[in-house]
């Protein structure tokens, strides 16, 4: 039996009075990243949620317990230059004048900085590759559950890319705005996975980031297939991993920890068949493959000749450019708390243990 997730619920238990705590930056992305939904747009609220927000250790006890999954220092926003009394938490002043609700009310007291606020927080701080991540997975279409067989699980995005540019134009003169701008042309929407996110990176941003620069690729377009595709697939509708419809290629990601059972093993095949007999080319990537820069070479080399093109890298020192943008990967562990993370997959090893045995 799958052991209950930790989820905002938990978190109206125990009450926290008079003060507040805002989380910021690195701290508002862990929440969110292990969040599986955004609250409803009534929680929204303005500055006046940095009210009393003074990180003591009282408030630090109430984080631990009701959000474990926050790695400490805990990052919080305040409305002067005071500093933290306490060494779990890191202060950040805010007096920007928001022209809107920038914060989340997630437990009592406790807030977040609203998904496309804390993109911006991201970019004052992350190297480019990592808060290219970080903005996929606010994109994207999962977060993570240690507790689940394969470490995530589904939720509509928290947010977009349109949203994300949406708001750093009405919030032009808020710092980081700049940088979120810039880094967003290489975000993608509707990721399922980070291995999807990083496998979209891989081939589609620029030489100079140690990418492969391979154009007009969607992320997860549902599509309606032929009538003969739709018999095959015995589906109505179909979603490859990632699609450039020009050229009618299709890259599917086949993970280890999805792709095992018998029935993903079928449901992966004639979802390809489908893919094919409407004249697509679909090329598969394993997770070593993705693991192996030589390897998604050779299929960048491939995906650019179903284009009609050949790859040229027009980028000096492209081999180290790419070095960093592997040294990476896609695990998004150093976010969450270690030990919360290794507690819930050892939970989840022994609930699959049970589950064998009986």
């Amino acid at each position: 039996m799958k052991l209950p997730f930790v989820r905002p619920r938990y978190a109206w238990a125990v009450k926290l009075p008079c003060m507040r705590f805002v989380l910021y930056g690195t701290s508002s992305f862990s929440y969110w990243l292990s969040a599986p939904c955004r609250p409803s747009s009534k929680s929204a609220v303005g500055t006046n949620a940095l009210k009393r927000c003074v990180p003591t250790a009282r408030t630090v006890a109430y984080l631990e317990k009701i959000f474990p999954q926050i790695p400490q220092p805990y990052h919080a926003l305040v409305p002067d230059h005071r500093k933290s009394t306490v060494p779990q938490a890191v202060t950040h002043v805010s007096i920007y004048p928001y022209r809107e609700k920038p914060f989340v009310r997630i437990a009592d007291g406790v807030y977040a900085s609203c998904p496309e606020l804390c993109f911006v927080q991201l970019a004052l701080v992350l190297p480019l590759h990592e808060l290219l991540k970080a903005g996929d997975a606010l994109c994207g279409t999962f977060f993570v559950d240690p507790s689940s067989r394969n470490g995530l699980g589904s939720r509509t995005p928290l947010t977009s890319k349109r949203r994300i540019e949406s708001f750093v134009r009405r919030n032009a003169g808020l710092r980081g705005s700049a940088a979120a701008k810039s880094a967003l042309r290489f975000v993608a929407d509707n990721a399922a996975s980070p291995p999807e996110a990083f496998l979209w990176s891989v081939l589609s941003i620029p030489h100079r980031y140690g990418g492969y620069a391979l154009p007009g690729l969607e992320m997860n377009r549902r599509v309606r297939p032929s009538k003969k595709a739709r018999k095959i697939a015995k589906r109505e509708t179909l979603v490859p991993d990632l699609c450039h419809s020009e050229s009618r290629l299709a890259i599917e990601y086949d993970s280890n920890a999805e792709h095992l059972t018998a029935r993903q093993a079928t449901l992966d095949a004639t979802k390809r068949m489908a893919l094919e007999s409407d004249g697509l080319k679909v090329i598969t990537v394993t997770t070593s493959q993705l693991a192996s820069a030589s390897a998604m070479r050779h299929v960048a080399q491939e995906a650019h000749a179903r284009r009609g093109t050949r790859l040229r890298l027009r980028c000096k020192n492209f081999a180290l450019r790419q070095k960093r943008l592997y040294q990476l990967r896609w695990s998004m562990d150093d976010y969450l708390d270690e030990g919360w993370v290794a507690a819930q997959r050892s939970c989840c090893r022994s609930s699959a243990l049970n589950a064998e045995v009986f």
